[in-house]
């Protein structure tokens, strides 16, 4: 229970600050700037839209890239050795002051995919279709290609129609998210407690960055190297549509394995290291 309620004071302590109100800031820019095309479809042809397009915006490399830096830039708050948080580990212990940083990460990465989710639904308003259906303006967008009339860098990819519906993809989408937020946070902790801050964050990047090759490579090596970049899985919506002929992305329940299996081995590295690492606190905000 102290665990639970450390976890909880320490994730309001990591989602209201001025990172993550940068954060909001950006994907409202950001989503308005990708989303504006499916809405000026919408009016072109006087019929509302699927709320649930955060997964195709997700496709967009450019789009998908900016979340990533987002998320990366609020987590730069490890090792979370602001003064603050040296009264929590001496209250609290060392092992519990851990697993409070590794909740508030997940909580954080939770609030960080809503906020994602939110705006680009945002602009999408009035005229949403709020429905457990497809829809006639993103079916005709994805066979006819119909955004690319309003520079649209978003796609609409119609195999996913017959695998999912709009609730069922957005709860994935929602969850896997989270676990890659998690996994990116947990990641950042962690090579903070061994290296330092700037090693922490040129991993998370590497991660990052590590998009554009993956996606300007051969589809069938595109396929091997996917397996080991998680920021590559939130284009979810691509799972079921196959590239020159190869469906590159990995399963799901692969997806959810690795990246569970990781931030518990993170988890389990970062709790041993706790316990002998020699504290530098710093004056620094949260």
């Amino acid at each position: 229970m102290k665990l639970l309620q450390y976890t909880w004071k320490n994730s309001i302590l990591k989602i209201i600050n001025s990172k993550m109100a940068v954060f909001v800031i950006l994907m409202l820019v950001v989503s308005r700037s990708y989303v504006r095309a499916i809405r000026q479809f919408s009016v072109a042809v006087n019929y509302p839209s699927s709320w649930c397009v955060f997964p195709f915006a997700m496709c967009s490399f450019s789009y998908l890239i900016m979340f990533w830096f987002g998320v990366i830039y609020v987590n730069t708050d490890v090792p979370f050795m602001q003064h603050v948080n040296m009264y929590h580990a001496i209250r609290v212990g060392r092992k519990r002051w851990a697993l409070g940083q590794i909740g508030g990460i997940f909580v954080r990465s939770v609030v960080l995919t809503v906020v994602a989710v939110i705006c680009t639904i945002l602009p999408l308003l009035p005229d949403i279709e709020w429905s457990n259906e497809w829809g006639k303006l993103l079916r005709t967008a994805a066979m006819t290609r119909a955004l690319t009339q309003f520079d649209s860098s978003v796609f609409i990819y119609y195999e996913i129609f017959s695998e999912f519906s709009p609730l069922q993809l957005m709860g994935l989408q929602i969850f896997l998210c989270v676990c890659i937020c998690t996994f990116i946070g947990t990641l950042m902790f962690l090579l903070s407690l061994f290296l330092n801050k700037i090693a922490a964050v040129a991993g998370s990047l590497a991660l990052a960055i590590a998009l554009f090759p993956v996606l300007n490579i051969h589809p069938m090596i595109r396929h091997k190297l996917a397996f080991f970049i998680p920021t590559i899985w939130a284009e979810l919506a691509r799972i079921a549509t196959p590239d020159y002929g190869y469906y590159w992305l990995p399963s799901i329940s692969y997806m959810f394995g690795f990246l569970i299996v990781g931030i518990l081995c993170m988890t389990v590295i970062i709790l041993i290291k706790v316990k002998k690492i020699e504290f530098n606190w710093e004056n620094e905000d949260i």
